[in-house]
């Protein structure tokens, strides 16, 4: 396509943009509006009550509605030691509300963001002394500071909180005992002496009831939870310095695989499954940012407050036919702060390739290559004398000893980040603005001189603001507007999705005897086994570039209903998403050349001369330009009604959501959704809870009336330790049991859209056809009007406790079973002359899938200065095909089924018994029959498993597992010992298999070291290790899927280690700032397997894949 055609194609995607400034100036009009509200407003969260000798729970309970404010306390604790309130307020401040009602009480109370938390104070009398201030600041176990922080004298009412920077100040006398509490955390009590600054450093409670976690749409207290749920905190996002947030999560959430499949800048493929495989399917779970589903791959880690995923039936049900793989909730960050904080972080690092495929030097090239042709019975192609001069390097020009890894691989490239965030709060408005800047190298070099930049890099720009505002007492809306901007580049190459494939394919074909990369006047050099030598394809090819861009806008309103019934409230949410993909290619063509040695004619050096002919007759072109661009859109409306309601020691809670979306990509028929989901919780007494979720909901891949479906599940609870024989035990501060079970739906049945309609197409028929004039109908697909979603029934069993506020485990045992999976039948012939790839997919196939999860967390703090964190956690997930409408092989075969009774992506291959040793031994064998190919010595005798004296596909079987794990395990440590912060994260997998094969693995254009230990009779002889089967230089019954390529690639991997020192203040405030940080991080630094060899990683299945790199990172952060 040349340059004025990509143009006009572009020019009627432009009208679209109109539509994208249209919703944004809507937004900005709506956020204008609720500013003048705000200003207009001025009464916003005031309290007005009157109460006579009125119980503390219903003046709560008044208190809770009218404010907003969540309320958290022990009943027995608290309302057991509660007086009578008698109160007049009248448009006053929460804060006046609470000091007013809680000044004659035997209780005290903290604020964090919008919960309160009382709990009883221990009155004591005290001889008065004189009083000194006391300053200092509070900080988390990883160092960061806390604002709100109850700072209370022990015994006494007089206390305070810190503020936006974590600092306190208290008139205190000497001796006294300061109690420092805040929700979630430990509480930590420390004598006043002589000193007069106490620094404090607090650790978060094992398993905190207090704590608020993120469920689906909404929120609930932990104590409440009844599912299956894991989550964490930014803290420890922003440990990795992945540039890919779902690297990042790799090893840290119990019921989470997450595997990295590329490295490419860009294009860090990385594949998530929640609780294994259930389907053979789409597998992945749906990821929502904020309530809208979004892709996690292109969000900034510093936006990100929390990563949450929903496991279980109870947990995901409410997303009805989109749930069946587990969810994951990112929840974005929002203002809190009553004082403006400007948050600033710069990164810079270098990143290497830990493992790469490096062929042998030119001597063993040539050695190696006259070994596989002597093992053919072939003339060797190198002479004794090649071969000195190879080993001795006298004459690098005619026999080179070309080192082509270091030619096109950089020893380092680089990346640097950026991140610039604003936020606070007002008592009406809050916000969080966010900025940040990604550059990341690839490894490949490039020549310096050319026209065009054709190297691997990626350049985005992401941005976030979040606006809350309070329009009055009633209502509150928000405002998220969002979007990135992304650039990769990369080598035209031979063009596709991926230019890797190739360049590293043609790579490691190369071999050093090739000299290069040029010749004398510049042109690529090749080999003739080689039609795209590497160097071209990065040099010489052109180059791609994609330019990505999305910007979404959310938008909601919430209501109170309190004047129809007490604990009502209504929500609104509108979405609007653009995305654009720009990709335009420039193409060239260009000369390649070999290298010829001529020995019939003398060179200028008295040797043999050296000429250069054209390998082919390409020739140098310009760049052409071509492209296109694809446009999409997602529109998402959220309709809630919330209902809450405490009634003695009862508590209720519901939702009725109504949501609709479309998604429209390009100028196809949009992708539809819309339906109903619930939710109702009840809780008794703190101890006991029921949850019911459901979702009633449609999707347009299938037919009418077979597009709706109903998804209920229900889940319950006892929190065994609020029980009167467990409360205030010293030993089991937490102890809780819950079960789920219900039905969750997957309507990701492939790409392949309105299978319920018949694909016929009309095509030419020759001289005659059915329809005359020479036409007939084909058939490409048959329909089938009762397709449907896939059904997931699931079980879970649940297990949670704490130990001496230190200590806490969560454990999980689950089954599923899938049914109505979407497969093509195998078992019927064809029908009526058609094929079987027409007969149309239908709901057969079943899965079970079973495992359990494991997570073990130690949190202590053992003084104001040093304080540690340990977190380990083991994920078990397997599967098994229990009907897949499979062919039964005939009996002579050793295992009848490929895929019944199996794991999803199970390997078949031959059994390696041992080699050959000789034709005596070949002649004693059963017949060896594998590819049509004649067993020789030093070949790979493969086991007769169904005993019939020939060796064929008959006796494939089963090898090892999937390219999924079975097992994921992750242990992170934190130390923290005042301005210093250590932590560390190890990853791992097993029960995985990967069939290696290819160039750099097979000995087929190329060697590598392991090739120089493979058998030859004089090895064998000698007792000399073997470690490759006979190579050849023709196709051999050796390479193909037996037990010696497909591979255990299980590992154990340290993903992340950090370490951060952060200065004194009153050396950050010598610059102005409130904290300073420094810190050196890592990611992929070293890796333990079961490989024979170091060449290639574990965790990609190809020896194509761009390599996955290893991060040595150094930052600064600072607060102001």
């Amino acid at each position: 396509m040349n340059l004025n055609a990509f143009i006009k194609t572009a020019m009627p995607i432009a009208g679209r943009y109109e539509k994208i400034l249209l919703v944004m100036r809507i937004t900005v009009f709506l956020l204008l509006m609720g500013l003048m509200q705000v200003s207009a407003s001025s009464v916003a969260q005031r309290i007005t009550l009157s109460s006579k000798n009125a119980d503390l729970q219903d003046v709560i309970e008044q208190l809770r509605k009218q404010s907003g404010y969540n309320f958290l306390y022990i009943k027995k604790e608290v309302l057991g030691r509660a007086k009578p309130v008698t109160a007049q307020l009248n448009d006053v401040t929460i804060e006046e509300a609470l000091n007013k009602i809680f000044t004659a009480q035997p209780l005290i109370y903290q604020i964090k963001d919008k919960t309160v938390v009382i709990k009883p104070s221990l009155d004591k009398p005290s001889v008065r002394t004189e009083q000194k201030p006391v300053t200092g600041k509070v900080k988390d176990e990883t160092g960061e500071t806390l604002i709100g922080v109850s700072v209370l004298i022990k015994g006494t009412k007089t206390g305070t909180v810190t503020n936006s920077e974590g600092s306190y100040t208290i008139q205190v006398e000497p001796g006294s005992v300061l109690v420092f509490s805040y929700i979630g955390y430990q509480t930590q009590e420390i004598t006043v002496g002589t000193e007069s600054n106490i620094n404090v450093s607090l650790i978060a409670v094992a398993g905190g009831l207090d704590e608020v976690v993120v469920v689906a749409y909404g929120t609930q207290k932990k104590e409440t939870v009844t599912g299956a749920i894991s989550s964490i905190k930014t803290k420890e996002i922003k440990q990795s310095p992945a540039a890919n947030l779902a690297v990042t999560l790799a090893g840290r959430l119990p019921g989470l695989t997450s595997i990295q499949r590329s490295g490419q800048p860009g294009r860090d493929i990385t594949q998530l499954f929640i609780r294994g495989q259930g389907t053979v399917n789409a597998q992945s779970p749906i990821i929502l940012v904020d309530g809208i589903e979004r892709d996690l791959t292109y969000i900034d880690p510093n936006e990100v407050e929390s990563v949450t995923i929903l496991k279980d039936a109870s947990s995901t049900a409410i997303f009805g036919v989109r749930g069946a793989n587990g969810v994951i909730l990112v929840t974005t960050k929002r203002g809190t702060s009553e004082t403006p904080e400007i948050n600033f972080v710069a990164e810079a690092g270098a990143q290497d390739f830990p493992r790469f495929i490096s062929p042998v030097n030119a001597y063993d090239f040539a050695t190696l290559k006259n070994l596989a042709l002597t093992n053919d019975g072939l003339p060797a192609e190198y002479s004794s004398k090649s071969l000195e001069y190879y080993k001795s390097q006298e004459d690098p020009l005619r026999y080179a000893n070309t080192d082509w890894r270091k030619l096109l691989i950089k020893d380092y490239s680089y990346q640097q980040r950026y991140n610039l965030n604003v936020s606070g709060a007002s008592k009406t408005t809050k916000y969080f603005v966010n900025a940040g800047y990604l550059n990341q190298g690839g490894q490949f070099n490039t020549e310096k001189d050319l026209s065009y930049d054709p190297s691997f890099k990626l350049n985005r720009y992401n941005f976030r603001s979040n606006i809350d505002i309070q329009l009055n007492k009633n209502l509150k809306a928000f405002l998220n507007v969002a979007g990135y901007l992304e650039q990769r580049n990369s080598p035209y190459a031979l063009g596709g999705d991926n230019p890797t494939d190739w360049i590293i394919y043609f790579m490691n074909r190369m071999p050093a005897v090739v000299p290069g990369p040029l010749t004398p006047d510049g042109q690529v050099i090749t080999y003739s086994d080689i039609d795209h030598p590497a160097y071209g394809l990065i040099n010489r090819s052109g180059y791609t570039q994609q330019k990505r861009s999305n910007v979404l806008a959310t938008y909601g309103m919430e209501q109170n209903l309190d004047f129809i019934t007490k604990g009502l409230s209504a929500r609104a949410v509108v979405s609007f998403d653009a995305r654009t993909v720009n990709n335009l290619e420039a193409t060239r063509k260009y000369e390649k050349y070999i290298q010829i040695i001529n020995p019939n004619l003398q060179g200028a050096d008295g040797r043999d001369s050296v000429y250069y002919r054209p390998f082919n007759n390409d020739q140098n072109t310009p760049l052409s330009i071509g492209g296109g661009r694809n446009f999409e859109t997602l529109s998402n409306f959220q309709g809630f009604i919330n209902y809450a309601k405490t009634i003695g020691k009862h508590d209720f809670s519901g939702m009725l959501l109504y949501q609709q979306q479309n998604n429209v990509i390009n100028n196809e028929l949009p992708f539809k959704l819309m339906g109903l989901a619930s939710r109702f919780t009840y809780g008794y007494n703190s101890r006991y809870f029921l949850e019911f979720n459901a979702g009633y909901n449609g999707s347009e891949q299938f037919a009418e009336g077979q597009r709706f479906g109903f998804f209920p599940a229900v889940s319950a609870s006892w929190l065994i330790s609020n029980e009167s024989f467990l409360q205030n035990n010293p030993v089991v501060n937490l102890l809780k049991l819950r079960g789920s079970f219900g039905k969750v739906g997957n309507d990701r049945i492939g790409s392949r859209r309105f299978l319920y309609l018949d694909d016929i197409q009309v095509v030419g028929g020759g001289f005659s056809g059915s329809l005359g004039n020479a036409q007939t109908i084909n058939y490409n697909l048959l329909k089938n009007a009762q397709l449907q979603w896939e059904v997931a029934k699931k079980y879970n069993l649940g297990l949670e406790m704490g130990l001496f506020n230190q200590f806490n485990l969560v454990a999980d045992v689950f089954y599923e079973k899938r049914d109505n999976i979407l497969r093509n039948r195998g078992t019927i012939p064809e029908l009526n002359g058609l094929p079987i790839s027409v007969l149309p997919p239908v709901n057969i196939g079943v899965v079970e899938n079973k495992g359990f999860e494991v997570e073990l967390n130690y949190k202590k703090s053992f003084s104001k200065d040093l304080s540690v964190l340990a977190r380990v956690n083991l994920n078990y997930a397997t599967n098994r095909q229990i009907y897949a409408d499979e062919p039964l092989l005939p009996e002579d075969y050793a295992y009848r089924y490929r895929e019944t009774g199996y794991r999803i992506g199970q390997m078949f291959g031959y059994q390696v018994d041992r080699y050959f040793t000789d034709a005596n031994d070949i002649a004693n064998s059963p017949v060896q029959n594998v590819g049509g190919h004649e067993s020789r010595p030093g070949d790979f005798k493969y086991k007769d498993l169904n005993n019939d004296n020939l060796i064929n596909e008959r006796d494939m079987a089963p090898i090892g597992y999937s390219t999924v794990p079975e097992y994921q395990y992750g242990a992170a440590f934190n130390l923290t010992y005042k301005g210093l912060d250590f932590s560390v994260l190890f990853q791992g997998i097993s029960s995985v298999s990967n069939y290696y094969s290819d160039q750099g693995v097979f000995a087929d254009k190329n060697y590598v070291s392991r090739h120089l230990e493979s058998w030859t009779a004089e090895r064998a002889a000698n007792g000399l290790p073997i470690n490759y089967p006979r190579i050849s230089t023709q196709s051999n019954p050796n390479e193909r899927p037996n037990s010696f390529f497909i591979l255990n690639a299980s590992y154990l991997r340290l993903k992340n280690m950090e370490i951060g020192y952060s200065l004194p203040s009153k050396w950050s405030s010598a610059i102005g700032a409130k904290r300073l940080r420094i810190y050196a991080n890592g990611l992929n630094l070293f890796t333990w397997d079961k490989l024979p060899t170091t060449e290639f990683d574990p965790e990609l299945t190809n020896s194509r894949d761009y390599p996955i790199t290893r991060l040595y990172n150094f930052g600064v952060n600072f607060t102001f």
